[in-house]
């Protein structure tokens, strides 16, 4: 392989590296443009070091598929910084997922495989493009967690007058927990609803009835 040959599947690289990471550079995510760069370059390295090597030294068996196996394992560890655990829910799996895919491409670029490099970047831009603004018409449910606190009352009353409420509101309770102390009543609700979106209104209703002294609502994770 000849110094030209390798930069140009850098250089390859470094393109379609560049093409998905700006991607994510523009929606703000925590790994942009120049970590997708060097993960995508990072991977070509190391396969064109081990085509290299396989033919600068011809007694020594190079197994490239376990340069690229590596490769896997390293950008797992990587990909998973980037996934973030909060109270609504589980963010950066998208981005993890990028870095994972770029590194493939790099991959394919190091074997100069041009044109399967190219038709999988369009292809990953297809989905992080297109695909994000059909997700949100997309009749997906949701869930969310409701925490209501109030005054000493009857529990089951209250989680039953709760209930009827969110029902007509077309949010159905998954699961419900409290905790009854001297201060009163805190009631927590896991709720599904049918569209991404959903019905805060129902929250407000809930705190005008009689002792209710809090109400808190939060996203949940699909994991419910």
């Amino acid at each position: 392989m000849t110094l030209s040959d390798s930069a140009i599947r850098l250089l390859a690289a470094f393109i379609l590296g560049g093409v998905v990471g700006l991607e994510r550079q523009i929606h703000g995510r925590p790994a942009g443009l120049r970590t997708h760069i060097l993960v995508s370059l990072g991977a070509a390295v190391a396969v064109i070091a081990g085509v290299q090597a396989e033919h600068s030294f011809p007694g020594i068996n190079i197994d490239t598929g376990r340069i690229i196996a590596g490769i896997i394992t390293g950008i797992g560890f990587l990909g998973a910084g980037t996934i973030v655990r909060h109270r609504e829910g589980v963010g950066g799996l998208t981005t993890a997922a990028c870095i994972w895919f770029v590194a493939m491409i790099g991959v394919l670029c190091g074997f100069s495989f041009y044109a399967l490099a190219g038709i999988a970047s369009v292809a990953a831009l297809l989905v992080l493009l297109v695909l994000d603004s059909l997700e949100e018409k997309m009749p997906v449910a949701s869930y969310w967690m409701l925490t209501v606190k109030s005054r000493q009352k009857p529990l089951e009353a209250f989680q039953k007058e709760c209930r009827q409420i969110l029902k007509k509101r077309g949010l159905h309770v998954k699961s419900s927990t409290f905790k009854i102390s001297e201060s009163g009543i805190e009631l927590s609700l896991v709720l599904r609803a049918k569209r991404r979106k959903t019905d805060f209104g129902a929250a407000e209703i809930i705190k005008k009835l009689e002792g209710v002294t809090s109400v808190k609502w939060a996203h949940r994770s699909g994991e419910w």
